[in-house]
Protein backbone atom coordinates (compact mmCIF):
# COMPACT_ATOMS: atom_id res chain seq x y z
CA UNK A 1 0.00 0.00 0.00
CA UNK A 2 1.57 3.61 -1.09
CA UNK A 3 1.34 6.03 1.00
CA UNK A 4 1.94 9.59 0.10
CA UNK A 5 4.59 11.69 1.38
CA UNK A 6 2.29 14.66 2.18
CA UNK A 7 0.09 11.89 4.72
CA UNK A 8 3.46 10.28 5.80
CA UNK A 9 4.64 14.09 7.03
CA UNK A 10 1.41 14.28 8.74
CA UNK A 11 1.55 10.63 9.99
CA UNK A 12 5.02 11.86 11.84
CA UNK A 13 3.17 15.24 12.98
CA UNK A 14 0.63 13.39 14.71
CA UNK A 15 2.95 11.73 16.54
CA UNK A 16 5.18 13.93 17.71
CA UNK A 17 1.92 15.63 19.22
CA UNK A 18 0.81 12.07 20.84
CA UNK A 19 4.57 11.34 22.06
CA UNK A 20 4.68 13.89 23.98
CA UNK A 21 0.99 14.65 25.61
CA UNK A 22 1.32 10.38 26.50
CA UNK A 23 4.45 10.50 28.37
CA UNK A 24 2.99 14.09 29.96
CA UNK A 25 -0.12 12.56 30.86
CA UNK A 26 1.50 9.74 32.20
CA UNK A 27 3.77 11.71 34.45
CA UNK A 28 1.12 13.75 36.05
CA UNK A 29 -2.38 12.55 35.31
CA UNK A 30 -1.23 8.97 36.36
CA UNK A 31 2.25 8.81 37.32
CA UNK A 32 4.42 5.92 38.52
CA UNK A 33 3.77 4.17 41.50
CA UNK A 34 5.17 5.18 44.92
CA UNK A 35 6.89 1.58 45.32
CA UNK A 36 8.69 1.28 41.63
CA UNK A 37 10.91 -1.54 41.74
CA UNK A 38 13.60 -0.35 38.99
CA UNK A 39 15.53 -3.56 38.85
CA UNK A 40 11.84 -6.02 38.81
CA UNK A 41 10.37 -3.31 36.19
CA UNK A 42 13.31 -4.07 33.85
CA UNK A 43 12.96 -8.02 34.08
CA UNK A 44 9.53 -7.40 33.30
CA UNK A 45 10.09 -5.07 30.45
CA UNK A 46 12.87 -8.41 29.22
CA UNK A 47 9.78 -10.18 29.53
CA UNK A 48 7.66 -8.54 27.48
CA UNK A 49 9.84 -8.14 25.21
CA UNK A 50 11.42 -11.63 25.21
CA UNK A 51 7.42 -12.43 24.50
CA UNK A 52 7.28 -9.64 21.57
CA UNK A 53 10.01 -11.77 19.86
CA UNK A 54 8.37 -15.24 19.54
CA UNK A 55 5.18 -15.26 16.79
CA UNK A 56 3.05 -17.98 16.91
CA UNK A 57 1.11 -18.65 13.57
CA UNK A 58 -1.96 -20.04 14.22
CA UNK A 59 -4.01 -20.73 10.60
CA UNK A 60 -2.41 -18.42 9.22
CA UNK A 61 -2.67 -15.74 11.85
CA UNK A 62 0.50 -13.94 13.01
CA UNK A 63 -0.07 -13.88 16.82
CA UNK A 64 2.43 -11.50 19.37
CA UNK A 65 1.59 -12.86 22.99
CA UNK A 66 2.82 -9.63 25.15
CA UNK A 67 -0.91 -8.45 26.87
CA UNK A 68 -0.26 -11.11 29.76
CA UNK A 69 3.45 -9.08 30.85
CA UNK A 70 2.01 -5.79 29.83
CA UNK A 71 -0.65 -6.29 31.95
CA UNK A 72 1.29 -7.44 34.96
CA UNK A 73 3.39 -3.77 33.82
CA UNK A 74 0.49 -2.08 33.85
CA UNK A 75 -0.72 -2.91 37.41
CA UNK A 76 1.79 -3.16 39.07
CA UNK A 77 4.17 -0.22 37.58
CA UNK A 78 1.58 1.99 36.10
CA UNK A 79 0.89 3.85 32.79
CA UNK A 80 4.30 5.38 32.04
CA UNK A 81 6.01 2.39 32.67
CA UNK A 82 3.84 0.28 30.43
CA UNK A 83 3.86 3.04 27.77
CA UNK A 84 7.98 2.99 28.05
CA UNK A 85 7.81 -0.70 27.55
CA UNK A 86 5.34 -0.53 24.49
CA UNK A 87 7.36 1.90 22.45
CA UNK A 88 10.46 -0.25 23.19
CA UNK A 89 8.57 -3.29 22.20
CA UNK A 90 7.61 -0.93 19.07
CA UNK A 91 11.46 -0.01 17.98
CA UNK A 92 12.71 -3.39 17.86
CA UNK A 93 10.22 -4.75 16.24
CA UNK A 94 10.27 -2.49 13.55
CA UNK A 95 13.98 -2.43 13.30
CA UNK A 96 13.70 -6.47 13.02
CA UNK A 97 11.62 -5.69 10.20
CA UNK A 98 14.34 -3.58 8.43
CA UNK A 99 11.70 -1.08 6.69
CA UNK A 100 12.78 0.92 3.66
CA UNK A 101 13.04 4.86 3.76
CA UNK A 102 9.47 4.55 2.09
CA UNK A 103 8.67 2.47 4.86
CA UNK A 104 9.67 4.95 8.01
CA UNK A 105 6.43 6.79 8.89
CA UNK A 106 5.50 3.12 9.44
CA UNK A 107 7.28 3.33 13.14
CA UNK A 108 5.44 6.43 13.88
CA UNK A 109 1.94 5.23 13.00
CA UNK A 110 2.84 2.03 14.69
CA UNK A 111 3.66 4.05 17.37
CA UNK A 112 0.49 6.49 17.90
CA UNK A 113 -1.26 2.97 17.72
CA UNK A 114 -0.06 1.87 20.82
CA UNK A 115 0.13 5.25 22.38
CA UNK A 116 -3.44 5.48 21.77
CA UNK A 117 -4.17 2.22 22.77
CA UNK A 118 -2.72 2.60 26.22
CA UNK A 119 -4.22 6.21 27.11
CA UNK A 120 -7.80 4.88 26.15
CA UNK A 121 -7.73 1.61 27.70
CA UNK A 122 -6.11 3.46 30.92
CA UNK A 123 -8.58 6.02 30.78
CA UNK A 124 -11.29 3.31 30.88
CA UNK A 125 -9.67 1.28 33.87
CA UNK A 126 -9.25 4.62 36.17
CA UNK A 127 -12.78 6.06 34.81
CA UNK A 128 -14.23 2.92 36.87
CA UNK A 129 -12.63 3.21 39.90
CA UNK A 130 -9.11 1.33 39.01
CA UNK A 131 -5.56 2.44 40.95
CA UNK A 132 -2.30 0.44 41.34
CA UNK A 133 -2.74 -0.46 45.01
CA UNK A 134 -1.43 -4.37 45.47
CA UNK A 135 -4.69 -6.34 45.48
CA UNK A 136 -4.94 -9.80 46.53
CA UNK A 137 -6.88 -12.67 44.95
CA UNK A 138 -9.94 -12.37 46.56
CA UNK A 139 -10.74 -8.70 45.35
CA UNK A 140 -13.43 -9.81 42.97
CA UNK A 141 -13.64 -6.24 41.69
CA UNK A 142 -10.30 -5.72 40.81
CA UNK A 143 -10.24 -8.87 38.95
CA UNK A 144 -12.77 -7.69 36.89
CA UNK A 145 -11.47 -4.21 36.26
CA UNK A 146 -8.07 -6.06 35.24
CA UNK A 147 -10.17 -7.96 32.42
CA UNK A 148 -12.39 -4.16 31.40
CA UNK A 149 -9.01 -2.85 31.38
CA UNK A 150 -7.58 -6.01 28.66
CA UNK A 151 -10.76 -6.02 27.09
CA UNK A 152 -10.23 -2.39 26.01
CA UNK A 153 -6.93 -2.68 24.54
CA UNK A 154 -8.72 -5.17 22.35
CA UNK A 155 -11.41 -3.62 21.06
CA UNK A 156 -9.58 -0.05 20.81
CA UNK A 157 -7.18 -1.78 18.79
CA UNK A 158 -9.80 -2.94 16.72
CA UNK A 159 -11.12 0.33 16.35
CA UNK A 160 -8.30 2.33 15.21
CA UNK A 161 -7.33 -0.21 13.11
CA UNK A 162 -10.44 -0.20 11.10
CA UNK A 163 -9.56 3.88 11.18
CA UNK A 164 -6.45 3.68 9.82
CA UNK A 165 -7.25 0.94 6.81
CA UNK A 166 -10.41 2.96 6.05
CA UNK A 167 -8.73 6.44 6.29
CA UNK A 168 -4.97 5.89 5.27
CA UNK A 169 -5.24 2.70 2.99
CA UNK A 170 -8.78 3.41 1.90
CA UNK A 171 -10.15 -0.45 2.30
CA UNK A 172 -11.88 -2.37 5.25
CA UNK A 173 -10.92 -4.78 7.65
CA UNK A 174 -13.86 -7.86 8.17
CA UNK A 175 -14.74 -7.47 11.81
CA UNK A 176 -15.71 -11.03 12.13
CA UNK A 177 -12.59 -12.33 9.80
CA UNK A 178 -10.70 -15.49 11.52
CA UNK A 179 -7.72 -12.91 12.36
CA UNK A 180 -9.58 -10.92 14.94
CA UNK A 181 -10.94 -14.32 16.40
CA UNK A 182 -7.44 -15.41 17.29
CA UNK A 183 -6.33 -12.16 18.72
CA UNK A 184 -9.61 -12.18 20.72
CA UNK A 185 -8.82 -16.05 21.65
CA UNK A 186 -4.97 -14.79 22.51
CA UNK A 187 -6.66 -12.11 24.69
CA UNK A 188 -8.55 -14.99 26.73
CA UNK A 189 -5.35 -16.86 27.18
CA UNK A 190 -3.40 -13.75 28.00
CA UNK A 191 -6.25 -12.24 30.87
CA UNK A 192 -5.56 -15.64 33.52
CA UNK A 193 -1.86 -15.89 32.89
CA UNK A 194 -1.27 -12.19 33.48
CA UNK A 195 -3.09 -12.72 36.69
CA UNK A 196 -1.20 -15.17 37.75
CA UNK A 197 1.64 -13.64 37.37
CA UNK A 198 0.61 -10.92 39.32
CA UNK A 199 -0.41 -11.97 42.18
CA UNK A 200 2.12 -14.46 42.79
CA UNK A 201 4.42 -11.40 42.07
CA UNK A 202 2.87 -9.91 44.95
CA UNK A 203 3.28 -12.79 47.23
CA UNK A 204 6.88 -13.80 46.04
CA UNK A 205 8.33 -10.92 44.18
CA UNK A 206 10.83 -11.40 41.46
CA UNK A 207 11.05 -14.85 41.68
CA UNK A 208 7.59 -15.26 40.07
CA UNK A 209 9.14 -14.79 36.71
CA UNK A 210 11.14 -17.69 37.60
CA UNK A 211 8.11 -19.33 38.38
CA UNK A 212 5.31 -18.31 35.55
CA UNK A 213 7.53 -15.70 33.13
CA UNK A 214 10.13 -17.35 31.65
CA UNK A 215 8.34 -21.21 31.56
CA UNK A 216 5.60 -19.31 29.61
CA UNK A 217 7.75 -17.60 27.52
CA UNK A 218 9.50 -21.19 26.84
CA UNK A 219 6.64 -22.25 26.00
CA UNK A 220 6.28 -19.95 23.08
CA UNK A 221 9.19 -20.69 21.77
CA UNK A 222 8.89 -24.53 21.70
CA UNK A 223 5.47 -23.50 20.20
CA UNK A 224 7.40 -21.23 17.73
CA UNK A 225 9.85 -23.94 16.67
CA UNK A 226 6.71 -26.32 16.02
CA UNK A 227 4.93 -23.54 13.88
CA UNK A 228 7.91 -22.90 12.05
CA UNK A 229 8.63 -26.98 11.33
CA UNK A 230 5.12 -27.22 9.94
CA UNK A 231 5.84 -24.33 8.27
CA UNK A 232 8.69 -25.74 6.62
CA UNK A 233 6.70 -28.68 5.87
CA UNK A 234 3.57 -26.93 4.16
CA UNK A 235 6.88 -25.25 1.99
CA UNK A 236 7.50 -29.04 0.91
CA UNK A 237 4.08 -30.17 0.20
CA UNK A 238 3.12 -26.83 -1.64
CA UNK A 239 6.37 -27.31 -3.73
CA UNK A 240 5.67 -30.81 -4.22
CA UNK A 241 1.81 -29.91 -5.25
CA UNK A 242 3.60 -27.20 -7.93
CA UNK A 243 5.94 -29.55 -9.48
CA UNK A 244 2.71 -31.55 -10.27
CA UNK A 245 1.34 -28.76 -11.78
CA UNK A 246 3.93 -28.03 -13.92
CA UNK A 247 4.45 -32.17 -15.30
CA UNK A 248 0.94 -31.84 -16.07
CA UNK A 249 1.62 -28.69 -18.70
CA UNK A 250 2.51 -29.59 -22.44
CA UNK A 251 3.05 -26.00 -24.05
CA UNK A 252 6.34 -23.85 -22.40
CA UNK A 253 4.45 -20.80 -21.62
CA UNK A 254 1.92 -22.28 -19.45
CA UNK A 255 4.66 -23.97 -17.36
CA UNK A 256 6.48 -20.33 -17.21
CA UNK A 257 3.52 -19.04 -16.10
CA UNK A 258 2.08 -21.55 -13.19
CA UNK A 259 5.54 -21.61 -12.08
CA UNK A 260 6.10 -17.97 -12.23
CA UNK A 261 2.42 -17.61 -10.51
CA UNK A 262 3.44 -20.53 -7.30
CA UNK A 263 6.87 -18.61 -6.98
CA UNK A 264 5.24 -15.20 -5.88
CA UNK A 265 2.90 -16.65 -4.15
CA UNK A 266 5.05 -19.31 -2.21
CA UNK A 267 7.78 -15.76 -1.99
CA UNK A 268 5.80 -12.33 -2.43
CA UNK A 269 8.45 -10.40 -4.03
CA UNK A 270 8.75 -7.14 -6.06
CA UNK A 271 10.74 -8.60 -8.23
CA UNK A 272 11.24 -11.88 -10.52
CA UNK A 273 13.14 -12.88 -13.89
CA UNK A 274 13.41 -16.06 -15.65
CA UNK A 275 16.69 -16.44 -17.69
CA UNK A 276 16.84 -19.26 -19.90
CA UNK A 277 20.41 -20.47 -21.44
CA UNK A 278 20.25 -20.00 -25.33
CA UNK A 279 22.07 -22.46 -27.92
CA UNK A 280 24.55 -19.29 -28.17
CA UNK A 281 25.62 -19.90 -24.88
CA UNK A 282 24.81 -16.85 -23.59
CA UNK A 283 21.77 -16.22 -20.64
CA UNK A 284 18.45 -14.35 -22.00
CA UNK A 285 15.76 -13.17 -20.23
CA UNK A 286 12.57 -14.38 -21.02
CA UNK A 287 10.12 -12.99 -18.58
CA UNK A 288 10.32 -10.28 -16.14
CA UNK A 289 7.79 -9.48 -12.90
CA UNK A 290 7.85 -5.90 -11.67
CA UNK A 291 5.96 -4.74 -8.24
CA UNK A 292 2.89 -6.70 -9.24
CA UNK A 293 2.75 -6.63 -13.16
CA UNK A 294 4.62 -8.71 -15.75
CA UNK A 295 6.94 -5.55 -17.91
CA UNK A 296 9.45 -5.86 -20.74
CA UNK A 297 12.90 -5.14 -20.53
CA UNK A 298 15.32 -4.72 -23.16
CA UNK A 299 18.29 -6.72 -21.44
CA UNK A 300 21.25 -7.57 -23.18
CA UNK A 301 22.10 -11.56 -22.78
CA UNK A 302 24.41 -12.39 -19.84
CA UNK A 303 27.43 -14.34 -20.38
CA UNK A 304 28.63 -16.81 -17.61
CA UNK A 305 30.66 -15.07 -14.55
CA UNK A 306 28.86 -11.99 -15.50
CA UNK A 307 26.62 -10.38 -12.89
CA UNK A 308 24.73 -12.09 -10.39
CA UNK A 309 22.83 -14.24 -12.45
CA UNK A 310 26.33 -15.02 -14.32
CA UNK A 311 27.60 -16.09 -11.15
CA UNK A 312 25.33 -18.51 -10.12
CA UNK A 313 25.64 -19.82 -13.56
CA UNK A 314 29.25 -20.48 -13.29
CA UNK A 315 29.39 -22.02 -9.85
CA UNK A 316 25.74 -24.07 -10.22
CA UNK A 317 24.96 -22.46 -6.95
CA UNK A 318 22.24 -21.04 -5.45
CA UNK A 319 23.09 -17.29 -4.23
CA UNK A 320 21.21 -15.51 -0.97
CA UNK A 321 21.84 -11.91 -0.55
CA UNK A 322 20.54 -10.21 2.75
CA UNK A 323 20.87 -6.51 1.93
CA UNK A 324 22.57 -4.54 -0.95
CA UNK A 325 25.94 -3.68 0.57
CA UNK A 326 26.62 -7.67 0.27
CA UNK A 327 26.19 -7.70 -3.78
CA UNK A 328 26.55 -4.44 -4.77
CA UNK A 329 29.86 -5.03 -5.37
CA UNK A 330 29.47 -7.86 -7.81
CA UNK A 331 26.55 -6.26 -9.89
CA UNK A 332 26.73 -6.50 -13.78
CA UNK A 333 23.55 -5.00 -15.79
CA UNK A 334 20.20 -4.07 -14.56
CA UNK A 335 19.13 -4.49 -10.78
CA UNK A 336 16.48 -1.85 -9.51
CA UNK A 337 17.63 0.46 -7.76
CA UNK A 338 15.64 -0.18 -4.21
CA UNK A 339 16.33 -3.94 -4.79
CA UNK A 340 17.66 -4.91 -1.30
CA UNK A 341 17.09 -8.79 -0.50
CA UNK A 342 17.85 -11.25 -3.55
CA UNK A 343 17.66 -14.99 -4.19
CA UNK A 344 19.42 -16.14 -7.12
CA UNK A 345 18.80 -20.12 -7.98
CA UNK A 346 20.71 -22.00 -11.34
CA UNK A 347 18.03 -24.25 -12.78
CA UNK A 348 20.27 -27.38 -13.04
CA UNK A 349 19.02 -30.71 -15.05
CA UNK A 350 21.59 -33.26 -15.53
CA UNK A 351 24.56 -31.04 -13.73
CA UNK A 352 23.73 -28.92 -17.07
CA UNK A 353 22.47 -25.02 -15.94
CA UNK A 354 19.72 -24.59 -18.42
CA UNK A 355 18.82 -20.85 -17.15
CA UNK A 356 18.81 -18.91 -13.74
CA UNK A 357 15.86 -17.88 -11.45
CA UNK A 358 16.43 -14.20 -9.96
CA UNK A 359 14.16 -13.12 -7.02
CA UNK A 360 14.59 -9.60 -5.31
CA UNK A 361 12.99 -7.48 -2.63
CA UNK A 362 12.87 -4.15 -1.72
CA UNK A 363 13.09 -4.89 1.95
CA UNK A 364 16.17 -6.18 3.72
CA UNK A 365 16.71 -9.93 5.38
CA UNK A 366 13.34 -11.02 3.47
CA UNK A 367 14.75 -14.08 2.46
CA UNK A 368 16.51 -16.89 3.99
CA UNK A 369 18.68 -20.50 3.53
CA UNK A 370 15.12 -22.51 4.07
CA UNK A 371 13.47 -20.42 0.95
CA UNK A 372 16.44 -20.59 -0.73
CA UNK A 373 15.75 -24.84 -0.23
CA UNK A 374 12.51 -24.60 -1.43
CA UNK A 375 12.94 -22.45 -4.94
CA UNK A 376 15.79 -24.81 -5.63
CA UNK A 377 13.67 -27.62 -5.50
CA UNK A 378 10.82 -25.85 -7.75
CA UNK A 379 14.04 -25.06 -10.47
CA UNK A 380 14.49 -28.28 -10.49
CA UNK A 381 10.99 -29.46 -11.33
CA UNK A 382 10.74 -26.57 -13.54
CA UNK A 383 13.63 -27.21 -15.50
CA UNK A 384 12.11 -31.18 -16.53
CA UNK A 385 8.67 -29.69 -17.25
CA UNK A 386 9.78 -27.00 -19.29
CA UNK A 387 12.33 -29.34 -21.33
CA UNK A 388 9.09 -32.23 -21.41
CA UNK A 389 6.71 -29.19 -22.92
CA UNK A 390 9.57 -27.69 -25.30
CA UNK A 391 10.10 -31.30 -26.25
CA UNK A 392 6.25 -31.32 -26.99
CA UNK A 393 5.96 -28.80 -28.82
CA UNK A 394 8.46 -29.79 -30.74
CA UNK A 395 6.95 -33.03 -31.89
CA UNK A 396 3.65 -31.55 -32.35
CA UNK A 397 5.10 -29.23 -34.38
CA UNK A 398 6.84 -31.57 -36.47
CA UNK A 399 3.68 -34.06 -36.85
CA UNK A 400 1.69 -31.15 -37.59
CA UNK A 401 3.83 -29.50 -40.31
CA UNK A 402 5.08 -30.08 -43.56
CA UNK A 403 9.22 -30.96 -43.18
CA UNK A 404 10.09 -29.17 -46.84
CA UNK A 405 7.59 -25.54 -46.11
CA UNK A 406 6.82 -25.61 -42.21
CA UNK A 407 3.07 -24.76 -43.63
CA UNK A 408 0.54 -27.29 -42.25
CA UNK A 409 0.48 -31.03 -43.42
CA UNK A 410 -2.39 -32.36 -45.24
CA UNK A 411 -3.80 -34.09 -41.86
CA UNK A 412 -3.96 -30.97 -39.53
CA UNK A 413 -5.97 -29.42 -42.70
CA UNK A 414 -8.75 -31.72 -42.83
CA UNK A 415 -8.56 -31.12 -38.88
CA UNK A 416 -9.18 -27.71 -39.02
CA UNK A 417 -11.82 -28.18 -42.12
CA UNK A 418 -14.05 -30.66 -39.47
CA UNK A 419 -13.44 -27.63 -36.82
CA UNK A 420 -14.50 -24.81 -38.92
CA UNK A 421 -17.18 -26.93 -40.53
CA UNK A 422 -18.85 -27.58 -37.50
CA UNK A 423 -18.99 -23.48 -36.49
CA UNK A 424 -20.39 -23.16 -40.18
CA UNK A 425 -22.88 -25.61 -38.91
CA UNK A 426 -23.81 -24.39 -36.04
CA UNK A 427 -24.50 -21.28 -37.13
CA UNK A 428 -20.52 -19.76 -35.76
CA UNK A 429 -19.21 -19.14 -38.97
CA UNK A 430 -21.81 -17.10 -42.12
CA UNK A 431 -19.44 -18.46 -45.04
CA UNK A 432 -16.68 -20.65 -45.14
CA UNK A 433 -14.45 -21.12 -48.61
CA UNK A 434 -11.71 -23.35 -49.88
CA UNK A 435 -8.99 -22.97 -52.04
CA UNK A 436 -6.72 -25.27 -53.51
CA UNK A 437 -3.75 -24.15 -55.54
CA UNK A 438 -1.33 -26.19 -58.35
CA UNK A 439 1.73 -25.51 -59.69
CA UNK A 440 1.42 -25.36 -63.76
CA UNK A 441 4.01 -28.03 -65.37
CA UNK A 442 5.66 -29.03 -61.99
CA UNK A 443 7.04 -31.92 -63.60
CA UNK A 444 8.87 -30.17 -65.98
CA UNK A 445 11.01 -28.51 -64.19
CA UNK A 446 11.99 -31.04 -61.75
CA UNK A 447 12.83 -33.04 -64.67
CA UNK A 448 14.82 -30.38 -66.39
CA UNK A 449 16.27 -29.04 -63.08
CA UNK A 450 16.31 -31.28 -60.38
CA UNK A 451 14.56 -32.32 -57.57
CA UNK A 452 16.27 -30.04 -55.30
CA UNK A 453 16.08 -27.37 -57.15
CA UNK A 454 12.06 -27.89 -57.43
CA UNK A 455 11.72 -27.97 -54.01
CA UNK A 456 13.64 -24.78 -53.80
CA UNK A 457 10.82 -23.30 -55.80
CA UNK A 458 8.39 -25.05 -53.35
CA UNK A 459 10.00 -23.70 -50.44
CA UNK A 460 10.05 -19.45 -52.30
CA UNK A 461 6.35 -20.79 -53.07
CA UNK A 462 5.34 -21.60 -49.79
CA UNK A 463 6.93 -18.09 -48.14
CA UNK A 464 4.64 -15.91 -50.49
CA UNK A 465 1.80 -17.45 -50.14
CA UNK A 466 2.18 -17.33 -46.26
CA UNK A 467 2.95 -13.43 -46.69
CA UNK A 468 -0.14 -13.43 -49.29
CA UNK A 469 -2.68 -15.49 -46.87
CA UNK A 470 -1.41 -13.89 -42.91
CA UNK A 471 -4.46 -13.95 -40.70
CA UNK A 472 -6.57 -14.25 -43.36
CA UNK A 473 -7.08 -18.10 -43.75
CA UNK A 474 -5.21 -21.28 -42.36
CA UNK A 475 -2.67 -22.32 -45.62
CA UNK A 476 -1.31 -26.08 -46.16
CA UNK A 477 1.17 -27.86 -48.12
CA UNK A 478 -1.95 -30.31 -49.55
CA UNK A 479 0.42 -32.53 -51.65
CA UNK A 480 3.44 -32.38 -54.02
CA UNK A 481 2.56 -28.90 -55.27
CA UNK A 482 -0.39 -28.78 -54.30
CA UNK A 483 -1.32 -25.92 -51.43
CA UNK A 484 -4.44 -25.53 -49.52
CA UNK A 485 -6.30 -22.54 -48.19
CA UNK A 486 -9.25 -22.65 -45.30
CA UNK A 487 -10.80 -18.91 -45.01
CA UNK A 488 -13.62 -18.88 -42.70
CA UNK A 489 -16.45 -16.11 -43.06
CA UNK A 490 -14.97 -15.64 -46.28
CA UNK A 491 -17.79 -15.74 -49.58
CA UNK A 492 -17.09 -17.26 -52.98
CA UNK A 493 -16.90 -13.82 -54.50
CA UNK A 494 -14.15 -12.46 -52.35
CA UNK A 495 -12.42 -15.72 -52.35
CA UNK A 496 -12.26 -15.95 -56.09
CA UNK A 497 -10.62 -12.15 -56.33
CA UNK A 498 -8.23 -13.45 -53.73
CA UNK A 499 -7.37 -16.46 -55.79
CA UNK A 500 -7.03 -13.95 -58.63
CA UNK A 501 -4.90 -11.94 -56.95
CA UNK A 502 -2.60 -14.65 -55.41
CA UNK A 503 -2.43 -16.33 -59.66
CA UNK A 504 -1.24 -12.48 -60.70
CA UNK A 505 1.19 -12.13 -57.66
CA UNK A 506 3.09 -15.57 -58.85
CA UNK A 507 2.83 -15.08 -62.52
CA UNK A 508 4.90 -12.12 -62.27
CA UNK A 509 7.21 -13.29 -59.63
CA UNK A 510 10.69 -14.20 -60.37
CA UNK A 511 11.67 -17.92 -58.76
CA UNK A 512 15.57 -18.41 -57.83
CA UNK A 513 16.97 -21.49 -58.03
CA UNK A 514 20.23 -23.53 -59.26
CA UNK A 515 20.47 -25.83 -62.33
CA UNK A 516 21.50 -28.80 -60.30
CA UNK A 517 21.49 -31.42 -63.75
CA UNK A 518 24.32 -29.25 -65.52
CA UNK A 519 28.17 -29.87 -65.55
CA UNK A 520 28.19 -26.36 -64.37
CA UNK A 521 25.73 -25.54 -61.81
CA UNK A 522 24.53 -22.01 -62.31
CA UNK A 523 21.96 -19.88 -60.78
CA UNK A 524 18.61 -19.30 -62.91
CA UNK A 525 15.41 -17.18 -62.47
CA UNK A 526 12.69 -19.10 -63.50
CA UNK A 527 8.84 -17.93 -63.56
CA UNK A 528 5.73 -20.39 -63.16
CA UNK A 529 2.20 -20.28 -62.72
CA UNK A 530 -0.31 -22.14 -60.42
CA UNK A 531 -4.15 -22.96 -61.21
CA UNK A 532 -6.97 -22.44 -58.56
CA UNK A 533 -9.87 -24.33 -57.61
CA UNK A 534 -12.36 -22.30 -55.55
CA UNK A 535 -15.61 -23.85 -53.52
CA UNK A 536 -17.58 -22.28 -50.81
CA UNK A 537 -20.44 -23.39 -48.12
CA UNK A 538 -23.08 -21.66 -48.60
CA UNK A 539 -22.85 -21.06 -52.18
CA UNK A 540 -21.60 -24.42 -53.53
CA UNK A 541 -22.68 -27.26 -50.49
CA UNK A 542 -24.32 -26.57 -47.02
CA UNK A 543 -21.92 -29.36 -46.41
CA UNK A 544 -18.69 -28.06 -45.87
CA UNK A 545 -16.90 -31.73 -45.85
CA UNK A 546 -17.51 -31.90 -49.16
CA UNK A 547 -15.80 -28.26 -50.11
CA UNK A 548 -12.29 -29.59 -50.94
CA UNK A 549 -13.47 -32.22 -53.17
CA UNK A 550 -15.63 -29.48 -55.10
CA UNK A 551 -12.39 -27.19 -55.02
CA UNK A 552 -10.56 -30.13 -56.63
CA UNK A 553 -13.20 -30.15 -59.83
CA UNK A 554 -13.23 -26.98 -60.08
CA UNK A 555 -9.06 -27.03 -59.94
CA UNK A 556 -8.86 -29.85 -62.60
CA UNK A 557 -11.91 -29.24 -65.03
CA UNK A 558 -12.25 -25.40 -64.56
CA UNK A 559 -8.23 -24.72 -65.09
CA UNK A 560 -6.42 -27.20 -65.55
CA UNK A 561 -8.16 -28.58 -68.83
CA UNK A 562 -8.85 -25.19 -70.19
CA UNK A 563 -4.93 -24.42 -70.10
CA UNK A 564 -4.12 -23.55 -66.93
CA UNK A 565 -2.71 -20.18 -64.93
CA UNK A 566 -6.50 -19.46 -64.35
CA UNK A 567 -8.88 -19.15 -61.53
CA UNK A 568 -11.86 -21.58 -61.11
CA UNK A 569 -14.84 -21.95 -59.24
CA UNK A 570 -17.18 -25.20 -58.44
CA UNK A 571 -20.12 -25.27 -60.86
CA UNK A 572 -22.87 -28.01 -59.61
Amino acid sequence: MVVKKKTQMIIWFVWAILFSFSFWFAYNVAPPVEEFRTFDYIIFALLMISASLITIVVNGTALSFTQWASLVIFLKFGLLAEIIAGQLIVLIVMLRVRLTKEQGYKIALNSSMLLAISLLSAGVFYLFGGNHENYSIRDTEFILLSGLYLLSTFVFNQLILQTVYRVLFKSRRSIFSKDIKWEAISQLIAYPLGLILYFLYNSVGITSVLLIGIPVVSMLLIVNIYNESQEKNNYLQKAVEVGHLLTERLKADEVIEVFIQNLLELFPSDYLYVLDKTEEDWLELIRSYERGEYVKLDIPPMKKNEGIAGLAWATQKALLYREKKQWQSIVSGYIPEDAESLLVVPIVKNNDVTGVIFLGSSKKQIYDKFHLMIVDILSSYFAIALENARHYEKTKFQSERDSLTNLYNARVFNEKMEEFGEKFLNGELDTLSVLLIDVDHFKLVNDTYGHESGNKILFQLSELLRNLVGTKGILARYGGEEFAILMPNVSKEEALLFGEYIRETIENRPFVMYDDLSEVRRKLTVRITVSIGVASAPEDSDDPSSLIRYADRALYIGAKRVGRNKVANYVS
